[in-house]
């Protein structure tokens, strides 16, 4: 790797770290810890002072300032090795402007006693910043400007652009204290349109309070604001939607017998150095080059051809077993070792609700529910997949490509034991964990099953909200509600699933070739699964860390959050710089083994 790619990587991670640590400070309500600028109470490093609170806010406002003075150090030498080597200067001169505005933006901060405008123009800036660097990395990479982008380049405008309204707005809710305006969801104050001043809610120019005094805005105004950033999360939400759909219609890949294209013409191929072209040589070097490129379309074409599934790739005769072997059989179709780690992480959502100890009728009545449930989703998804397991090497030992069940047999006892789970959780639980266990079920055994693992390569993305819900579906039976804590959970495993599942996909992409489903490896490359399995990984780490922020947990979480994380993003860097099918497998291996001992250690943390 050259020494500008791994800048420019490293650059991009000491920004990531500053926005985290940025967001941490506000959170701490540490953004005025030091009321000068640059210095803290006049010293670089702040002094003792009688308050140990105050000079604790104190040291976090001024470790933010350091790191953000060493990122624009790494901005000037990025922008100066960009000059130097005559490629993305304007990007490498925009980001050192960026940096010289945030560096105002901060002291403006402090000196405007974070007045609302400025702290929201601080975020976009930082945001920005980051946006900017990993367009600047990814052309080190070769994925900007490829053809197949064209397609999507409106619907990701139209994206972008809600992205950033939706952020200013998470902004502008922060630097007005509106967080606590609506206390409930979905509603606000128990309606869906309670009182509100928007008059009064979003003047830019002024300050904290809207005399000017600095106190906070009246209640109708603060909900204004709140509920505003609310109803456009949805708005957000549409546009990602149709985004993605544009995308998935887009993907080249057919199930059956298709092939993946590569239309990158001979120039796009010569900057990505399979041939050496350009347009003022010869009529013979030309020649070449689009020889090259068609021997490079053709490997690839090649490569991505997927084989017709057989007409009947499974059993049509059930084998003849005895009662027990048919039992073995269902408890088989259940997946087992999956759901062993929903339930342990649904069980560690019941213990983080209370403080005290799980009620008995709930822990065992919960659990007996979620498992049963899960076991159907999953006897669904064998009965759905059961052709496409029967090609695949990893799932062909399953019961119903193996012919121990019919389907008969499959419904009959997935309605058993999702019918009883159901029972279970309504008559000893409550009504609000059934019903959000059936959401799960639909999730995972018709949305995820059914439309998004045969249609679209983000299957894992979308879908994996339906595998991040046990910790929810077990905080939801303690309490009876869903809070902020139990969607931080939910966050960590649907963070955690796309590098969990595309390190088993990376090391089994002939198996889904072979049976036509369009996993990122198959549909993308597999080089570029490994970048998004690494960039996954960084924000799974980021994210491990907010139940800390949010003081929902203490330093010995934080600990291992930070211990389990390291190893993982380690994996992560070996998948992306020096992959091999083992790679794959050990990390693959590893992320079961971390998400464990993650949960494990928030319980630890909960209970001293």
């Amino acid at each position: 790797m050259s020494n500008y790619r791994a800048l420019v990587l490293a650059t991009l991670a000491l920004a990531f770290v500053v926005v985290v640590v940025g967001a941490y400070v506000r959170l701490s309500d540490a953004g005025l810890g030091c009321p000068d600028w640059p210095l803290c109470y006049g010293q670089p490093v702040p002094a003792q002072m009688p308050d140990d609170l105050a000079h604790a806010k104190a040291w976090k406002e001024m470790g933010h300032r350091y790191l953000a003075a060493a990122l624009g150090l790494l901005l000037l030498f990025v922008f100066f090795m960009s000059l130097r080597k005559r490629q993305s200067r304007s990007l490498a001169a925009a980001l050192v402007l960026l940096v010289v505005f945030q560096a105002t933006l901060g002291m403006w901060t402090v000196t405007m006693l974070l007045k609302p405008a400025i702290v929201t123009a601080h975020l976009l800036g930082g945001m920005a910043m980051l946006a900017l660097l990993v367009w600047l990395a990814l052309q080190q990479f070769d994925f900007v400007g490829d053809p197949r982008t064209r397609a999507v380049r409106f619907p990701a405008f139209v994206g972008l652009v809600a992205a950033v309204v939706q952020i200013a707005l998470g902004g502008w809710v922060s630097a007005n204290y509106a967080a606590l305006a609506c206390p409930d969801l979905p509603g606000c104050m128990g309606q869906a349109l309670p009182p509100m001043d928007f008059a009064n809610a979003f003047h830019v120019l002024r300050e904290l309070g809207h005399t000017g005094e600095g106190e906070l805005l009246p209640r109708e105004a603060l909900t204004a604001i709140h509920w505003t950033h609310r109803v456009f999360a949805l708005v957000l939400v549409a546009v990602a939607g149709w985004a993605a759909l544009k995308a998935s219609r887009n993907c080249s890949v057919t199930a059956a017998g298709g092939a993946y294209r590569d239309p990158s013409p001979p120039a796009v191929l010569a900057r990505r150095g399979q041939c050496g072209a350009r347009p003022a040589v010869g009529a013979r070097r030309r020649s070449q080059c689009r020889r090259r490129a068609s021997a490079y379309l053709a490997r690839r074409a090649k490569l991505f051809r997927f084989p017709r599934l057989a007409p009947v790739p499974v059993n049509t005769q059930v084998l003849s077993q005895s009662f027990t072997q048919k039992l073995r059989a269902c408890y088989a179709l259940t997946k087992p070792r999956v759901v062993s780690l929903i339930v342990f992480t649904a069980v560690i959502g019941m213990f983080l609700a209370t403080p005290g100890v799980v009620p008995i009728q709930i822990l065992l009545a919960g659990t007996a529910g979620i498992a049963l449930v899960a076991g159907a989703a999953a006897a669904i998804n064998c009965l759905v997949e059961q052709k496409i397991d029967a090609v695949m090497q990893r799932t062909r030992w399953r019961p119903l490509p193996r012919g121990e069940l019919t389907v008969q047999q499959t419904l009959a006892f997935t309605a058993t034991i999702g019918g009883l789970g159901l029972w279970l959780l309504y008559r000893f639980v409550n009504p609000l964990t059934m019903w959000l266990t059936v959401a799960t079920f639909i999730g995972y055994a018709v949305l995820y099953t059914l439309v998004l693992k045969p249609a679209t390569p983000q299957n894992i993305v979308i879908g994996g909200a339906s595998g991040a819900m046990p910790p929810v579906l077990g905080w939801a039976a303690v309490t009876g509600e869903v809070t902020t804590e139990a969607m931080l959970l939910f966050l960590i495993i649907f963070a955690w699933t796309p590098p969990h599942f595309w390190s088993l996909a990376l090391y089994r992409t002939e198996d889904y070739a072979r049976a036509g489903v369009p996993m990122l490896p198959v549909t993308h490359g597999k080089h570029y699964t490994r970048l998004q399995v690494l960039l996954y990984t960084l924000i799974l780490f980021a994210v491990t860390l907010l139940p800390y922020v949010v003081r929902m947990s203490g330093w010995l979480y934080l600990g291992a959050a930070i211990a389990l994380g390291a190893v993982f993003v380690a994996y992560a860097l070996r998948i992306y710089f020096a992959y091999s099918d083992f790679v794959a497998q050990r990390t693959f291996r590893y992320s079961i083994a971390y998400l464990a001992a993650l949960f494990a250690a928030l319980l630890v943390d909960h209970y001293l």
